[in-house]
């Protein structure tokens, strides 16, 4: 079934234009960059703060709140220290449902928030926040710790489910950047699960209702995100917190953000999740649940795995004395920004956010370059060491000096010749796979033309 948008949805994308919190446009948010945000937000005479308690390192969390009804929303983000992009997006949403123009940018009824109680944690984990990993200040995945509650953060969230009894629960958290929707080569910029309380994964009333509310959101994220939506497996997590939330007959959903193109800081999920949970306090509040069916939840397609990288290289001769033919997928670690080979071979189920054919090229014998005088490597002096068929540099006496803009390979000795391999640092020279002359450079991941 498909159901247009309401023109609220539409307004409501406008107004996250116009009303997002700007300053949150990061590839990472601690506690101390949402912080003056949430001091904004407190001074809104419609929003209530709570402190409901410290991380293991005593750092606050705080919880947010919106309305008064008997019905009640609980939603929680960056349980995962390393995943920010809900944080923002909740933050966003506070300031649209509680601006002077919200009933009119929105489809809820003029009374909603007599109806409702919408309760937002934006930051569970803020020591992982602050290191930037997905456990907190223990080691511990928080999202693994929801029977032994050996956290603090995880006993704050399970006494919070237990205190609120919400109805619905949204679980909000970021995927790697390299899953697609289905088999297709689309990126899941966001992708959604109805999580099982049981490993029989029976369907009761709470989860037919978050099964269906999911298809809700689905179906107008599809006007801004065509072929982009995906849904994760449903097999029953003892430990994690959504499948022990579900068990309490709240009507749980994991909103999972993912990558799109051409953007380093999600921001397209990050609108895409205003949007979402936006249209589904909407059709819960305006009781329009039940358009969508099971089978509409099912015909989302599934969450795939290891489907992108984030460049492709393929149809590359390798091999120097055996030639053949190969792809090569490149991968960049956001966090300390480091590329790497991902996988070489036959990548055809594999596609790149950067795609290149390498037809008539070959990835030329690794050569490093022995510093063994001062050197100051500049970008001219670096091309045309590049164009010699130098990927690396070799200073065992710390003589050379740094000033090109480009990535540099350098190592203290003489690595033992190897093929170019999986795990390996993403430096190597392409070339014409007939005359061996250097034509561009992989450096850190990225392609550089040699011109």
């Amino acid at each position: 079934m498909t159901v247009h948008p309401h023109i609220s949805v539409a307004n409501i994308a406008e107004a996250f234009d116009a009303m997002h919190w700007r300053e949150l446009n990061k590839v990472h948010l601690n506690a101390s960059d949402i912080a003056p945000v949430m001091e904004m937000l407190a001074q809104n005479e419609n929003i209530r703060v709570a402190d409901i308690g410290e991380s293991f390192e005593g750092r606050p969390i705080k919880r947010y709140s919106v309305g008064t009804g008997d019905k009640v929303i609980l939603a929680w983000t960056q349980m995962h220290g390393d995943e920010p992009t809900a944080t923002a997006a909740v933050l966003d949403w506070l300031q649209i449902l509680t601006s002077a123009h919200a009933l009119a940018l929105s489809g809820l009824p003029a009374d909603w928030m007599n109806q409702v109680t919408l309760y937002v944690v934006p930051m569970l984990n803020p020591d992982g926040a602050q290191r930037r990993t997905r456990v907190n200040g223990q080691g511990i995945d928080i999202n693994r710790d929801a029977k032994a509650l050996q956290s603090p953060e995880g006993r704050l969230l399970h006494d919070q489910v237990s205190e609120l009894k919400p109805d619905i629960a949204f679980n909000l958290h970021d995927q790697n950047p390299y899953y697609t929707a289905g088999t297709s080569s689309n990126p899941a910029t966001i992708a959604f699960l109805a999580p099982a309380y049981h490993e029989d994964k029976h369907v009761d009333g709470p989860r037919l209702r978050a099964k269906q509310l999911i298809a809700g959101m689905a179906d107008v994220l599809g006007h801004y995100i065509p072929g982009c939506i995906a849904r994760y497996d449903d097999t029953y997590s003892f430990r994690s917190f959504g499948d022990n939330i579900a068990a309490t007959g709240a009507s749980t959903i994991l909103i999972e953000s993912g990558a799109a193109k051409q953007d380093p800081n999600r921001q397209v999920a990050r609108k895409m999740n205003v949007i979402a949970l936006q249209s589904a306090l909407e059709a819960f509040l305006n009781d329009t649940v039940n358009r969508y069916s099971l089978a509409d939840y099912y015909r989302i397609p599934e969450n795939r795995e290891d489907g992108l990288c984030d460049m492709k290289l393929y149809n590359l001769t390798m091999g120097g004395d055996l030639p053949y033919l190969a792809d090569i997928s490149i991968l960049i670690d956001g966090k300390n920004d480091t590329g790497t080979v991902g996988a070489i071979g036959d990548l055809r189920t594999i596609n790149g956010f950067t795609n290149i054919n390498g037809q008539g090229l070959k990835v030329l014998p690794e050569k490093g370059f022995e510093v063994d005088s001062p050197l100051t490597l500049n970008d001219e002096t670096y091309l045309n060491l590049l164009k010699a068929g130098f990927s690396y540099f070799i200073d065992t006496q710390n003589q050379l000096s740094i000033t090109t803009t480009m990535p540099v390979q350098v190592v203290a000795t003489a690595p033992v010749a190897t093929p170019l391999l999986p795990g390996a640092p993403a430096y190597f020279i392409v070339g014409d796979s007939h005359s061996n002359q250097p034509s561009a450079a992989v450096l850190n991941g990225r392609w550089h033309a040699l011109g």
